[in-house]
């Protein structure tokens, strides 16, 4: 659990406090295949009273594991992830579900659910080694970053052939 002591905090309007956390994906209930699954996750930030909320924002690090979506080649990113949220205590009669607040109870924040929800939306729909990455030759599959093919370089649809000879 990821839990912030935040009494200190609520003492005055203004108070500040820093935290930090080292957790893994095992730790915050990440399931399935995930890029974090074998990494070190270490977070940092700090909170702030701000009278009606306390806002908690901060930084996570970790280094993710993916496959190229190109080229097929695993590759490691070092991830700089930020997060942040407001936090109200928590009144029986007075949560609103619609409101944009997370609600915590007694003088604890467990922001778990927050850090686990920020590295799961930062995961790439694509992931790309490089921007540069030229990916497989869709004809003999050899990856094109390390070495050249003897394909011919760009074969045509033979229904179109008969306007090639427009271009020339």
């Amino acid at each position: 659990m990821m839990k912030i002591n935040v009494l200190q905090a609520k003492k005055a309007i203004g108070n500040e406090q820093t935290f930090e956390f080292v957790t893994s994906a095992e730790e915050l209930a990440i399931e399935g295949e995930t890029p974090w699954k074998s990494s070190v996750i270490h977070v940092e930030g700090k909170l702030i009273n701000n009278g009606r909320v306390i806002a908690v924002e901060g930084m996570i690090s970790a280094n993710a594991q993916y496959q190229c979506s190109c080229c097929l080649e695993d590759f490691s990113a070092n991830m700089e992830i930020p997060f942040s949220d407001n936090y109200q205590q928590a009144i029986d009669e007075a949560i609103d579900d619609e409101a944009d607040l997370a609600y915590y109870t007694g003088d604890e924040i467990d922001i778990a659910d927050l850090v686990r929800e920020s590295l799961i939306l930062a995961e790439p729909l694509k992931s790309v080694c490089s921007e540069t990455c030229r990916g497989l030759c869709p004809h003999c599959g050899i990856n094109l970053n390390t070495a050249q093919c003897g394909c011919q370089g760009k074969l045509i649809d033979p229904r179109l052939a008969v306007l090639q000879k427009l271009l020339k």
